[in-house]
């Protein structure tokens, strides 16, 4: 428990950022699984390539924000591309 307010504002904050980055934690993983599907189930390439966009973008985004480490949103990123790539072909 918090000894002064402000280590109680703190742990409050830390609530809030949590849920913050859980929330967009979990936003990206149903983004990369949305791509991957269309994908594998040969939707149109255009389906296709706004999916990825738009998981990409979102994986950069995080990253600028500090919810993610920016190299693993990099990696994260290329591993996306290049499962869209193999499936694609």
């Amino acid at each position: 428990m918090a000894n002064t307010k402000s280590a109680a504002k703190n742990a409050r904050k830390a609530v809030k950022r949590h849920l913050v980055r859980v929330t967009v934690k979990s936003e990206l993983r149903t983004l990369r699984k949305k791509a991957l599907t269309a994908a594998e189930s040969k939707k149109p390439a255009e389906e296709i390539a706004n999916a990825t966009k738009e998981v990409c973008s979102k994986y950069a985004k995080a990253a600028s924000n500090n919810y993610i480490h920016p190299k693993t949103a990099a990696r994260k990123i290329s591993r996306i591309m290049k499962a869209v790539n193999k499936l694609q072909n």
